[in-house]
C-alpha cells in the first residue's frame, strides 16, 4: 500500500483555493437597472456596470452568490431577515462604456447611512429632529 501511495503522490496536487461553496439552488436573473437581482423573495445589489445584464444566482447554504462571466461579482447572506440587501460599494466607481455610474451620496446620505447602521436604541431623540429640519 505505501509503495503504490508514493507512485501516486507525483501526480497530486493542491484543490484550487477557494473552492466554490455548493449551492442548492441556482437561477439566471437579469440585473434590473437599479443593479439588484430578486430571489427567493427578497432584493440583492451588484455591481451597477451590469445593470441589465444576465447573471447566475446561486443559493448557498448561507449565503447567496451573484456570479457574472464566471466570476463572483456580489455575495450577501441567504434568508435573513431583511427584504433589501444593498452593498454601498456595488454603487462605487467610475462610468463604463454601457453604464452610466450612479450619483454620489454626498454628506446627507452618508449621514443617513451612518444612522442605518445604528441599532434604533443606540440613536440618539436629536438625530431625527436634526434630520426632520433638514428635509424641510
Amino acid at each position: 500500500m505505501w509503495e503504490a501511495f508514493q507512485e501516486e503522490k507525483t501526480f497530486l496536487a493542491p484543490l484550487p483555493q477557494p473552492l466554490p461553496e455548493p449551492f442548492d439552488l441556482c437561477v439566471a436573473r437579469r440585473v434590473a437597472r437599479d443593479a439588484t437581482v430578486r430571489f427567493e423573495g427578497r432584493t440583492y445589489s451588484v455591481p451597477f456596470r451590469l445593470a441589465e445584464a444576465q447573471v447566475e444566482v446561486h443559493g448557498c447554504a448561507r449565503t447567496v452568490e451573484v456570479w457574472a462571466e464566471g466570476e463572483r461579482v456580489a455575495q450577501h447572506p441567504r434568508h435573513s431577515r431583511e427584504r433589501i440587501q444593498l452593498d454601498p460599494r456595488h454603487y462605487e466607481g467610475p462610468s463604463t462604456e454601457r453604464v452610466e455610474a450612479p450619483v454620489p451620496l454626498g454628506k446627507l446620505g452618508r449621514r443617513l447611512q451612518e444612522i442605518w447602521a445604528m441599532p434604533p436604541e443606540r440613536r440618539p431623540i436629536d438625530t431625527y429632529a436634526d434630520l426632520a429640519e433638514v428635509l424641510r
